[in-house]
């Protein structure tokens, strides 16, 4: 039968995404780790990682399995440390998915500062605007901005957001300051793919759906930003993410209170069947702290 130190050398060889890092993380000779890997599959009764000489790869069976487990064996190290059984630092390897413009603008400036306090941990950024599905794409953590629609996820709110309309002067002076949803359509935008349609309060406080006159599309958050602040039209904006810029006169807000749903949380979000780790929680108040 398998053991724990079994599971745990199954969780180094992923995360160290080879037996031989494996082996000297865990201070070990490279045919020990492929020992208990053969046997830990051997009592599986399952392939759990295709390996050759320069990599190992997991099975789909590898990947559920390591999803689940470690999880498991990182709760049962924290139960052992709030004992004081086991006084090993905050380790392993952390998943995260969020947004660009929160990455450049909040996370970097200060991940040096995250990471003196714990070296053992590992960090794995998934930097997107795409939707990015916790479960199926295996992230422990997803930060995310605006209103939640998936209730599978446990959610924490991280700091309150609302979203605005602004351009850069330069764009301003060329083509004016619109005062009305009329005057606004005959602007142009500059946007993220999904931002075409908006919902809009008109000059009688009633909402109205919007079509934006496109000029390109920006898959990118940080890049839209630059392309408005370049002065190539309105854009849609997180307040906090552009703070600086409005502070500096790079962007101008315009038509304040025009957006209809423009209440955008940033939320720190798990899987509901996830345990709660102590990487997940330092990372939590890391996050907390940086909008603090």
């Amino acid at each position: 039968m398998y053991n724990l130190s079994d599971l745990e050398t199954f969780i180094a060889v992923v995360e160290n995404k080879g037996v031989l890092a494996a082996a000297r993380q865990q201070g070990l000779s490279a045919a020990t780790v492929s020992h208990r890997l053969s046997k830990l599959e051997k009592e599986l009764a399952t392939v759990l990682v295709f390996r050759d000489s320069r990599r190992v790869r997991l099975s789909p069976e590898g990947h559920e399995f390591y999803r689940r487990v470690g999880t498991i064996i990182e709760a049962l190290h924290d139960a052992e440390h709030s004992i004081g059984a086991r006084s090993s630092s905050v380790s392993g390897l952390l998943r995260v998915t969020m947004p660009p413009w929160i990455f450049s603008k909040y996370v970097m400036p200060k991940l040096n500062e995250f990471e003196r306090c714990y070296p053992s941990l590992q960090l794995d950024f998934l930097i997107t605007d795409h939707f990015v599905n916790v479960v199926n794409d295996a992230q422990d953590v997803a930060i995310r901005v605006g209103q939640l629609t998936d209730s599978g996820l446990i959610s924490r709110k991280i700091v309150n957001n609302h979203r605005i309309l602004c351009a850069a002067p330069s764009y301003l002076e060329k083509y004016s300051m619109p005062t009305t949803l009329a005057e606004l359509a005959q602007h142009y935008w500059v946007c993220l793919p999904w931002q075409r349609q908006l919902k809009l309060f008109d000059e009688n406080n009633k909402v109205q759906q919007f079509n934006a006159n496109v000029r390109f599309t920006i898959s990118n958050s940080d890049n839209m930003t630059q392309a408005a602040i370049a002065g190539h039209g309105i854009a849609i904006k997180s307040k906090i993410a552009i703070n600086d810029d409005l502070t500096s006169g790079r962007l101008v807000e315009v038509m304040p209170g025009a957006l209809a749903q423009n209440d955008a949380p940033v939320w720190f979000l798990r899987a509901q069947n996830s345990l709660t780790t102590r990487k997940t929680d330092v990372f939590y108040d890391f996050m907390k702290s940086l909008f603090s």
